[in-house]
């Protein structure tokens, strides 16, 4: 067995131990009446999971007790709850680094996107896990603190569409961003499409060509979107990220007319692009558009064969194209 199998055993292992393992694994292990080896020699045995089956259980049923038992400091946050109510998560330190700053990071270094800058972030803090990364990045870097301004996404929600109530909100949140655009020398902005898109809309174009670097999270863009924003910020590299709370982040590697492509080497993460075939679930070839289906194998949390609303085309490298059909920004698809 390769080392990366052995590590997935051992985490597997790990988590339906009988004494030390977390209740939810040891539950469902035996509700599925599966043994542990038999999900080491085939992972898709384990029927597909639901973010819904871990909705309402406390943080302690998802961790070993073994872990639990070393008290580790653990990174929390919840899910965005743009599908129901939102699902609780946690990392280990490393964890958290492998999930959502180191792929960043290397990325951003292959790609010449700019990370010792002066930075403005504008979304969630906690309990979102995406306020916690973007800090995370610039300290792995060396950089400073990132200019923020809080945006609440869950309210934002809440308030009917076009009313005067989210108008105003969104304004609020607009004369912070130009604040500190006009009393500081920011040159990356980290935002939600939508949110850069009423920004765009009241900055000069010299301002906007001084922006050296966007990220973008929170929500799915389009193709046309995205060049749109590119054509907004012309001397800018732009970055977008795929991802979720509960596993971590893929760095956007290339972008065409067919979609945004991201890389998803196996790790701790594996991605795959499923079709039904009748009770199981069947990896999709090069080419082939399915859902995507995510695993975690972490010792803080395991998560096995999540299967996503998302739609993708499998690639050599990866993932292209993740979309929702029929409802492409009404989810959250970015991390």
């Amino acid at each position: 067995m390769n080392p990366l199998l052995q590590q997935r055993a051992a985490i597997l292992r790990l988590h339906t131990h009988p004494r030390d393992g977390s209740p939810f694994w040891r539950e469902r292990l035996a509700r599925c009446g599966l043994s542990v080896e038999a999900l080491i020699d085939d992972p898709l045995a384990m029927p597909p999971m639901q973010a819904d089956e871990w909705r309402g259980r406390p943080l302690e049923d998802l961790i070993p007790a073994a872990v639990l038992a070393e008290g580790p400091y653990l990174i929390t946050g919840e899910t965005s709850g743009f599908s129901g109510k939102p699902v609780v998560t946690a990392f280990l330190e490393d964890e958290f680094r492998a999930g959502f700053v180191t792929p960043f990071v290397e990325q951003a270094r292959r790609a010449g996107f700019p990370l010792r800058a002066h930075w403005l972030w504008a979304g969630p803090s906690g309990p979102h896990v995406i306020g916690k990364a973007v800090r995370a990045i610039l300290r792995e870097v060396g950089g400073l603190d990132p200019f923020a301004v809080d945006f609440d996404p869950r309210w934002f929600r809440r308030l009917p569409r076009g009313s005067l109530s989210a108008r105003r909100y969104m304004e609020h949140i607009l004369e912070q961003m130009l604040d500190v655009l006009n009393e500081q020398r920011v040159e990356v902005l980290f935002t939600t499409p939508p949110v850069l898109a009423a920004l765009t809309e009241r900055l000069e174009p010299a301002r906007r060509e001084a922006i050296r670097g966007v990220h973008y999270g929170g929500m799915a863009m389009s193709v046309d979107e995205y060049r749109r924003h590119r054509e907004a910020f012309p001397k800018a590299m732009h970055m977008s990220g795929y991802g979720n709370s509960l596993f971590g982040m893929f760095p956007e590697t290339g972008f065409s007319d067919a979609g945004l492509a991201y890389d998803t080497p196996p790790g701790r993460l594996v991605v795959e692009v499923v079709r039904r075939e009748g009770e199981r679930l069947r990896p999709c070839a090069v080419g082939e558009t399915g859902q995507i289906m995510v695993s975690r194998y972490d010792r803080s949390m395991l998560v096995m064969n999540m299967v996503l609303e998302d739609l993708a085309t499998r690639t050599p490298e990866g993932i292209l194209h993740p979309h929702r059909e029929h409802r492409h920004l009404e989810g959250k698809l970015l991390y």
